[in-house]
């Protein structure tokens, strides 16, 4: 069998009866790993649905 295209969606519940859906499509190449591709397309759309938190760095101006 030979994948050509592999999908993945997800869906965000928001509350309040309404969510919010990714779907991301690759096309894959002949060197392309399924599984790889599969997990990178997870990936992209759990940071997309729910990007990490920002990480403070301090500055010269912050007091501590």
């Amino acid at each position: 069998m030979k994948i050509e295209t592999i999908t993945y969606k997800r869906v965000k519940n928001l509350g309040n009866f309404q969510t919010e859906t990714m779907e991301v499509t690759a096309v894959l190449d002949q060197y392309d790993e399924p599984d790889q591709v599969s997990e990178q397309l997870r990936e992209w759309v759990k940071n997309q649905l729910f990007p990490p938190a920002p990480t403070l760095v301090p500055t010269e101006t912050d007091d501590f």
